[in-house]
């Protein structure tokens, strides 16, 4: 196995190039700011004409933010100021105008009201119903891209409003458009305290900020991404810094600590550094989901559980494992507890078992060298958490039927939005609900969409205009919790406003898909300035027992997201399933892994376009790897034996050795396979050929299916067909023909040996007769012949 570090080092530029460029977007914001509250230099305004027409209006796209001074605090008694900031962000020159600041006739009671009244449309003409004019202004006119803030007071005698929240507007109508014609429009609201608030109880807010990356399509983060999130103006370094030390739960996405401790002695000295500050922080820490993985999307597309990362064995190198103090803690369940400033966390040495002494232990000056030990799955995630059994799924993607599948993977405690809660008891509908309840026979709490709403605003706001706007709202949300923090409990008992109303706990939490929490502190801050209104950990809502039952209100997620969700985990099921080809499969299956988890994050919601792009790569990634180990296909095999050995070769395209076992299936009779299932080990990246021994029964043509298992019976591959065309027959031919053919040529040759052998006998007794006779000599016929001779007798 190699580093990651060298793994990827091919890469690593283009992607610190895209880590930088991500950081550079995430900034924009702030360099917006100064750009967009610069009110526009005179000399470059246009003169201001008596009248434009209402068509230039309408091409300028004007747009108001409305704040009032003192976070939208007003003492009862006290004159009202509010700056309206108008925005020209058309391509035509604004005219001229008049602003007109308005007050609601009716005081806004509760949350929903709440929201309503700012999502309301100002411009609307029958808006203009429901307020009462308490100012009057003008603006310039305004060049294409430019701003002017315009600051009014509004005296107390003209705020006939009783303690409480109320709601204001703005409208701005340009000079010589047509009675009623409104430019633009905004609302807010303030929050008339004449020291009832405070008395009533008050609110103790819960903060929990998520601590998330960019969106990615690899289960960890590579080193050169890790490098730039993590350095001085880092995105990492900027959530961190927003967070540490202030009154925050952190939702920690444990992706971020997997891969820096992935990397070993070679994680980039920032990384580390990141790492032990948060170790170091005192705020409590909660885990989200690997990668902040989509839960509700998991269930609602079929899996079986939540999911959680496998193994990270494909990542880790021994050999970055001999030296990584900082970066790995020697206890493999949690990291040590201390949060005192500049603990680093680092394990300490240990001196070996006394009983393991021996007399010629080496000298600290001489040390033995230690095998590396590779960190398990378990010590890469762990982490000293103030709860492990919290679930937050994006907010308005939750379905009643999704909190007990929660809780069957041991998330008990589900996070959710007020907006999708009501309360069971009819009783009880009309009021806010407490931060703890019981929904669906789990444990929920309970996140104040308006108050969550408002917090998120002043992080999300690009001008002081907007940011002070938003606080407003914050405070009214808060001041509407705390009003009814002093209404008694479920039974209408109210003997403790005697002795005075206990504070509301209340949760709100911060928007996992915005990444800058730059102006947290601030929003904090005017927080804890509220009289009515404190910070409080998150142990006292984990600590109490939900009193009250309410039912979720369902809000599934798109059925386009659900169905690309599900082609994700067919894939990945079925590359689980391939990986038991390997040795280990936990180096393929762990790797695919926690792809999948990086491309369920929720950080990809804000850009539905790549993420569909990003998911069909996935998809087609995954059908590659299915296809990496097969049989290579080969022509029609012609058999003229009654037994044979048939050639299959194999092919691995994978990076790792595979182990697979040969099926061979004839399609009838005519073939018999002696060995039909044969294990083969073919090397990473490589082709093996095998044979498998085949008997012929009798002639024709036999299909044999060839497929490929895993060891564990998986089938790996699609069958593969080989034609094979079975003449048996012939070799017992051709064998009787080559023999007779050799006996009769042998017999030939033996013929003509014996023939020429006999001719040669003869012709040589006639030479030898002949040299007995002289020529001049008369034979003597009286000579006696050798029948003639008679035997004596005896």
């Amino acid at each position: 196995m190699y580093s990651p570090a060298r793994r990827l080092a091919r890469v690593a530029p283009a992607i610190a190039a895209t880590a930088l460029i991500a950081g550079a977007l995430l900034a924009t914001p702030v360099a917006a700011q100064a750009t967009e509250t610069a009110a526009p230099v005179a000399a470059a305004d246009p003169a201001p004409t008596p009248a434009a027409p209402a068509e230039e209006a309408e091409e300028a796209g004007a747009s108001l933010a409305l704040a009032p001074a003192a976070n939208g605090v007003v003492t009862a008694g006290g004159d009202l100021v509010v700056t309206v900031e108008v925005t020209n962000a058309g391509s035509g020159t604004l005219p001229e105008g008049s602003l007109e600041i308005g007050i609601a006739d009716e005081a806004v009671t509760s949350g929903p009201e709440l929201t309503a009244w700012l999502g309301g449309d100002s411009a609307d003409a029958a808006a203009a119903d429901l307020t009462s004019t308490i100012a009057t202004g003008t603006t310039p006119a305004l060049a294409p891209g430019t701003s002017h803030s315009v600051q009014l007071t509004v005296p107390s005698a003209s705020i006939d409003a009783g303690s409480g929240v109320h709601g204001i507007d703005a409208q701005l109508t340009a000079t010589g458009a047509a009675p009623g014609t409104v430019a633009a429009a905004a609302r807010s609201t303030i929050v008339v305290d004449d020291g009832s608030l405070a008395a009533g109880g008050g609110a103790d807010v819960t903060v929990i900020a998520p601590i998330t990356s960019v969106a990615s399509t690899t289960g960890l983060i590579q080193p050169a991404a890790l490098e730039a999130f993590t350095n001085d103006s880092g995105l990492l370094t900027r959530e961190l810094d927003a967070v540490v030390g202030r009154p925050v739960t952190i939702a920690i996405d444990p992706r971020i600590i997997v891969s820096i401790r992935a990397l070993g002695s070679t994680a980039p000295a920032s990384a580390v550094d990141w790492l032990e500050r948060l170790a170091a922080a005192p705020n409590p820490i909660i885990p989200l989901t690997f990668g902040d993985s989509d839960l509700s999307g998991e269930h609602q597309a079929g899996a079986a559980a939540v999911l959680a990362p496998t193994s990270f064995a494909y990542a880790l190198d021994a050999a970055d494992f001999a030296e990584a103090d900082g970066v790995m803690e020697p206890e493999p369940t949690e990291i040590p507890e201390s949060t005192e400033a500049g603990s680093t966390g680092s394990p300490a040495p240990t001196a070996p078992p006394a009983d393991e002494a021996q007399p010629d232990d080496p000298q600290p000056d001489d040390p033995q060298p230690t095998e590396p030990v590779v960190p398990t799955l378990e010590q890469l995630l762990a982490w000293d958490y103030t709860s492990t059994a919290i679930a937050w799924p994006r907010a308005g993607s939750v379905v009643a039927a999704d909190l007990p599948w929660f809780a069957a993977s041991g998330l008990t405690t589900t996070i959710l939005d007020s907006q999708q809660l009501v309360a069971a008891d009819d009783a009880a509908a009309g009021g806010a609900l407490p931060a703890v309840v019981s929904a669906a026979d789990q444990t929920v709490l309970v996140s104040e969409h308006a108050v969550s709403s408002a917090l998120q605003g002043a992080l999300a706001a690009s001008t002081d205009t907007e940011r002070a706007e938003a606080l407003a709202e914050l405070s009214s949300a808060l001041a509407l919790t705390a009003t009814d923090a002093g209404d008694g409990d479920a039974d209408g008992d109210a003997a403790g406003d005697a002795a005075g109303a206990s504070a509301r706990p209340v949760l709100a939490v911060l928007d996992r898909t915005s990444l800058d929490h730059a102006q947290l502190g601030q929003a904090l801050d005017a927080l804890q300035s509220l009289p009515w209104a404190a910070t409080a950990p998150l142990q006292g809502l984990l600590d109490t027992a939900p009193a009250t039952a309410a039912t979720v209100v369902d809000s599934a997620q798109a059925p386009e997201r659900v169905a690309s969700i599900g082609r994700l985990l067919g894939s990945a099921q079925a590359v689980d399933a391939f990986s038991s080809v390997l040795a280990d499969p936990a180096l393929l299956s762990g790797s695919d892994r926690a792809d999948l988890l990086a491309l369920l994050s929720n950080s990809w919601t804000t850009n539905t376009g790549g993420w569909n792009v990003a998911v069909d790569a996935s998809v087609e990634a995954s059908a590659t790897t299915l296809g990496s180990v097969q049989v290579v296909e080969g022509s029609n095999i012609n058999l003229l034996s009654n037994q044979a050995a048939l050639p299959i070769t194999l092919s691995n395209e994978l990076p790792y050795p595979v182990t697979v076992v040969v099926q061979v299936t004839p399609s009838n009779g005519r073939l018999v396979v002696d060995e039909n299932r044969t294990e083969v080990t073919i090397e990473a990246s490589s082709r093996r050929g095998t044979q498998v021994p085949v008997t012929a029964v009798a002639n024709g043509s036999v299909t044999l299916t060839i497929q490929l298992l895993s060891p564990s019976g998986v089938l790996i591959s699609a069958p593969s067909p080989v034609r094979v065309n079975v003449s048996a027959e012939w070799e017992t031919l051709g064998t009787v023909s080559v023999a007779a053919l050799a006996v009769l040529v042998f017999g030939i040759g033996v013929v003509r040996v014996i023939l020429k052998r006999r001719k040669a006998g003869r012709t040589a007794g006639d030479d030898d007769d002949a040299e007995a006779t002289p020529a001049d000599e008369t034979p003597d016929t009286d000579a006696p012949t050798p029948s003639d001779e008679t035997t004596p007798r005896g």
